[in-house]
């Protein structure tokens, strides 16, 4: 059974990440953590929708791929029965090395 997303954020806060949704209001020094909701899967009956099942994309923002740091954070997300997978990238706009976890959770 899928994870809370606030499990997910989580394994990143307690590693120093600090996470937004969308976006952060001021900026950050890296490291930081961005979440984007890809879509649901919701469960409905009753006319009604329940168990809101969301895809999740957290982008983590760094200067350099920082190994350790996301070995912690993969290693937390376990503890904490998230399952996930990675992707990385380069945000040449804000010059930082991206690594992104794709994760399936409830929302609540």
């Amino acid at each position: 059974m899928a994870k809370l997303l606030s499990d997910a954020v989580s394994a990143f806060e307690e590693n120093g990440v600090p996470v937004a949704h969308v976006r952060f209001r001021h900026a950050q020094s890296p490291p930081y953590a961005e979440a984007y909701l890809n879509d649901t899967n919701n469960g409905h009956a009753d006319n009604r929708s329940y168990r809101a099942l969301a895809s999740y994309d957290i982008v983590l923002h760094a200067e350099d791929r920082d190994l350790p740091l996301e070995w912690s954070i993969e290693d937390a997300l376990g503890e904490a029965n998230v399952t996930w997978e990675k992707s990385s990238g380069y945000r040449g706009d804000l010059d930082l090395v991206t690594t992104t976890y794709h994760i399936e959770v409830y929302e609540r």
